[in-house]
């Protein structure tokens, strides 16, 4: 008779599906809490990151991010229904009948159906993730991803959650700086495995797209666009459902505390593939507001924080485990460590330090005038003997400016030789004394190197000086 009952309620779609759908009876997981969004958590200032001499051991190309979040929550409709009012007007006044009408087993299970609505509950969550990644370049990255999920309920312990998932992903940052210097961009792609407690595991193919705008040294906005292809089969065919994710959210940062806002718009389409859970689509909103503080000045990455998330479920025709709204209040903490990729800041740093004027040598020989050939012509640069001091003759004597020892003559991509170095400019010649080998002794009078200044003649020292 409950069968009947359900005949009466539920949306045509689902009737085969029992009341219990497709797992969402047995879960109080939303998709939100599964899915990688960009979480507050996750872009935390570098200065947070955990400074330890194990950190510096590790190679600079190697990156870490691990976290544990502990929490409470007290939840108002645990098990996703719609309002009382509506499940009793669906039985009996939607269909012109009344409840006095209905039998007495159809009365006892319509009871039981109304009292799953509105069912608040407090349940303890603890989810522990783990990220470890590989820069290949400054801009791009592939990393593998752990975490678990468990959910334990205090009353309905048929909706307890244990999940595991187990992903690889790639991930390439977009240059819109250069449309504007507070923009940044993102994109990722990323596949996983689900494993579910009670439930089919399921493999998901995961893009995504990030655009994230500095408004302020403190705060920042951004907006993630995701799309979830969900299999049945590891590495099969999408034929389960498809469900893209939209999440606009800020983060503002202000001493120990930090306060951010978001929310997800997501559509699930099930309806035309064969392995879906039921053949009903969906659409959701989830709202999230916290409010997190350090807790102790010496550990940066342990905070305390309270969270707000109302959820809005709607297009199933009113489907129990599908509808209506949910209220649920976070208590927690959270502690977080991560080891950063440090060849991103590596090649910032030489970026800035080749473009800074005031850290190239200045040249004293740049305003002096070309060296001269014993005929009043310009040395030629293509001529090795004329060009180089000490070559030719033999009788030729380096410029005064030129440093005992220095570097030997080395040529340059596209150079026959050096030349004087007096005519090179400033940044070529600080890309020979990086390239060139370096000259640690003396000059003797034979053009020899040698350690001890004893051993340079006397003649040889009144021609270098």
């Amino acid at each position: 008779m409950a069968l009947i009952l359900a005949t009466f309620v539920l949306a045509p779609g689902a009737r085969a599906q029992g009341i219990s759908v497709g797992g969402q009876g047995r879960s109080t997981v939303l998709p939100t809490d599964v899915v990688p969004l960009p979480l507050a958590e996750e872009r935390r200032a570098i200065g947070e990151s955990m400074k330890l001499r194990l950190w510096q051991k590790l190679p600079e190309r190697f990156y870490l991010n691990a976290s544990c979040e502990t929490s409470g929550r007290f939840e108002t409709n645990v098990f996703q229904f719609p309002t009382k009012r509506t499940i009793l007007n669906g039985a009996t006044f939607n269909r012109g009948v009344t409840f006095g009408s209905l039998s007495g087993e159809d009365q006892l299970a319509l009871g039981a159906l109304v009292n799953r609505a509105s069912q608040h509950d407090n349940i303890f969550r603890v989810v522990p993730n783990i990220t470890a990644g590989w820069s290949l370049t400054p801009s791009t990255r592939i990393y593998g991803n752990y975490f678990y999920l468990r959910d334990k309920l205090a009353r309905f312990n048929s909706l307890n959650t244990y999940i595991n998932q187990v992903a690889m992903g790639v991930e390439q940052d977009i240059p819109l700086n250069k449309i504007n210097k507070r923009l940044g961009g993102e994109v990722q792609f990323q596949v996983r495995e689900l494993f579910q407690a009670n439930s089919d595991p399921v493999f998901d193919y995961m893009p995504s797209a990030t655009i994230t705008c500095r408004v302020r040294p403190d705060t920042i906005a951004y907006f993630n666009a995701l799309g979830q292809f969900r299999s049945l089969k590891f590495f099969g065919g999408v034929d389960r459902e498809i469900s893209p994710f939209f999440t606009l959210g800020a983060l503002h940062q202000r001493g120990p505390w930090s306060f951010s806002a978001n929310m997800t718009y997501l559509s699930s389409f099930r309806r035309g593939f064969k392995d879906a859970a039921l053949q009903v689509n969906s659409q959701t909103i989830i709202c999230d507001f916290e409010v997190a503080k350090q807790l102790f000045k010496k550990i940066p990455g342990f905070q305390g924080f309270l969270r707000a998330e109302p959820v809005y479920n709607f297009g199933t025709d009113n489907l129990p485990g599908l509808a209506g709204m949910d209220f649920r209040f976070f208590y927690g903490v959270r502690g977080a460590v991560s080891k950063p990729s440090l060849i991103g800041l590596t090649s910032q740093l030489k970026q800035r330090y080749q473009q800074d004027p005031s850290s190239k040598q200045q040249d004293p020989n740049k305003s002096k005038s070309k060296s001269k050939d014993p005929k009043g012509k310009g040395a030629s640069p293509s001529d090795p003997a004329k060009s180089q001091p000490g070559s030719g003759d033999g009788k030729s004597e380096p410029p005064k400016d030129d440093l005992p020892g220095g570097p030997s003559a080395e040529s340059l991509p596209g150079e026959q030789s050096l030349g004087n170095v007096a005519e090179l400019p400033a940044d070529s010649l600080e890309s020979i004394t990086n390239t060139a080998a370096p000259m640690h002794g003396f000059i003797t009078e034979t053009g020899k190197e040698v350690a001890n200044a004893s051993l340079i003649s006397d003649r040889a020292k009144n021609t270098v000086n």
